[in-house]
């Protein structure tokens, strides 16, 4: 893993923005340089000018002398060609810990941008379905932009990024000329933007008015990296800021408000909330995740692993299903309320693990196969049961849920499998002596070839119900997710019997097999 800062933005004559101050005598750059070796980075790589290297060593930085740009993107084809794994940041950047590390941790090239664009300033990106598929530096424009680029960047195909920086110092070294906007804020700045799309870059920042107010005097090696792997075909994944703060800071003023930033932040909170799932059934959202978080805290701090989480929430399906075997009223409810309590930490397993990012292919297993067991060692107990305190048995009824269940799984499982099968559309490849991008462009409107037949229908259908409102839940609540299904049982239990319990699970989950199945092969077929 390597990770090269570039130090080449000038603050003052022989002196880069990286030594501005950041708290008291730590620079940005010592501040960039700490969260690196805390997160254990294990080649570290400053590229700077001469003239700074000289303040850079004073400071105890090793660096690597650069004198222009084409020697800057040599110097960066140079590392890359020879890491697996590659990381590439401005050395004026404040990034939150939290950002930095989730960017360290992915598992794609990805870089950070911002959807908010405040000025001119700062690289503009184009991004589709959370992929950059076109960015902009001072020699290319980008077309329709909706982002900026923040000035960090992961790759995990360091060959074609050495590939794309050599052809690019090439061109550099051309002297080509640099793409210009007028008018912008009544000045003549070299930016990132073409003339028809500046306004999207006079908003204000809302993070604070100081930040990203300042245009770059110096080289931007970094943002032609970004340009080099979109348009060599590489997939970069565009990783958004959000609430968390990634900026370049250019002046004192900046670095102090970027400081305010960060410190404004609480990143643990930030953290703990994104260990929820974004995509959760409505009885799991409402029920459960509003408050689960906290217990996932709790475990972490505990320092209980997932596994061990997966483990109670097992123990305690199993002490539920003991008192579903009891058959009688006090039973069946305590047996519904340990049930809920089991699912209950079958989420907090998972917020757990992404929590203290604690993954592992083990872990996956265990969830997957105690959510079944839990599941069916709750029917057994309910068959059993009633079987004690009525005459007759329902271990048919069981039966035929659990097959139907099975056979539900069945067929989410073998649809993700092949969905995942089907490779991604290629990606449009573009001379990077271009400076327009219109070779990205996907095809006009009016020549696009529209695609029919009943599977678009029902993905266009499903596309515009999700903008109505309530209706996104029941697309939810309809497929009798595990929440919905754990708590199914619970209420059916506690106020009836295992028997209705039984024929609501047939009921509704043969409904929600046929409409799940339906759209299966409807969304094949498109």
């Amino acid at each position: 893993m390597t990770f090269v800062v570039v130090a080449t933005e000038p603050a003052e004559p022989g002196e880069p923005t990286a030594e501005l101050p950041y708290d008291g005598p730590v620079t940005v750059l010592d501040r960039l340089l700490g969260q690196l070796g805390a997160l254990k980075v294990p080649d570290v790589r400053i590229v700077t000018r001469p003239e700074a290297a000289q303040v850079l060593r004073k400071n105890g930085h090793e660096v690597i002398e650069s004198p222009d740009l084409a020697a800057d993107l040599r110097e960066i084809a140079a590392l890359a060609a020879g890491s697996a794994e590659f990381f590439l940041a401005h050395a004026d950047v404040v990034i939150s810990d939290e950002l930095l590390t989730r960017l360290v941790r992915d598992k794609t090239t990805t870089a950070i941008t911002a959807k908010q664009a405040a000025s001119g300033t700062r690289p503009a990106v184009r991004v589709a379905k959370r992929r950059v598929v076109s960015a902009g530096s001072r020699f290319h424009q980008v077309t329709d932009p909706g982002a900026v680029f923040r000035g960090v960047l992961k790759v995990t195909d360091p060959a074609a990024l050495a590939a794309a920086c050599e052809e690019l110092a090439g061109l550099a070294l051309a002297d080509v000329p640099p793409v210009r906007v007028l008018g912008l804020r009544d000045e003549t700045l070299d930016v990132f933007v073409d003339s028809d799309a500046r306004d999207e870059f006079d908003r204000r920042v809302p993070e604070h008015d100081v930040l990203g107010r300042t245009a770059p005097g110096g080289d931007d090696a970094v943002a032609l990296a970004l340009v080099g792997l979109v348009r060599s075909g590489v997939r970069v994944t565009a990783r958004n800021v959000d609430v968390l703060v990634c900026e370049r800071v250019l002046t004192p003023a900046e670095a102090a408000a970027a400081r305010e930033a960060v410190d404004a932040v609480d990143e643990d909170r930030v953290r703990l909330d994104a260990a929820v799932k974004s995509n959760d059934g409505f009885f799991t959202t409402y029920f459960v995740s509003s408050y689960s978080k906290y217990i996932a805290r709790w475990c972490a701090r505990l320092r209980l692993t997932p596994n061990m989480v997966t483990c109670i929430s097992m123990a305690i399906a199993v002490i539920a299903a003991v008192w579903f075997a009891e058959g009688t009223r006090t039973g069946l409810v305590l047996g519904a309320i340990l049930l809920y309590v089991s699912f209950v930490f079958d989420c907090v397993d998972g917020q757990v693990a992404r929590y203290t990012r604690s993954f592992s292919t083990l872990g996956a297993w265990l969830d997957a196969t105690f959510d079944r067991a839990k599941e069916y060692v709750a029917y057994a107990g309910l068959a059993v049961g009633y079987g004690v305190t009525h005459s007759g048995d329902v271990w048919g009824l069981a039966c035929a849920v659990i097959i139907l269940q099975t056979c539900r799984h069945m067929v989410d499982f073998s649809f993700a499998v092949h969905k995942g099968t089907v490779p991604p559309a290629p990606i449009r490849r573009v001379p990077l002596d271009a400076p327009d991008d219109a070779a990205l462009d996907p095809l006009p409107k009016a020549a696009a070839v529209r695609r029919g037949g009943l599977g678009m229908v029902a993905v266009r259908v499903s596309a515009a119900l999700e903008k109505v409102p309530g209706a996104r839940w029941g697309k939810k609540i309809i497929i009798l997710p595990i929440g919905e299904r754990f708590a199914l049982i619970g209420l059916t239990a506690a106020f009836f019997d295992a028997k209705v319990t039984f024929l609501a699970l047939l009921l509704w989950g043969g409904v929600a097999a046929g409409y799940t199945l339906s759209g299966r092969i409807l969304r094949s077929i498109v």
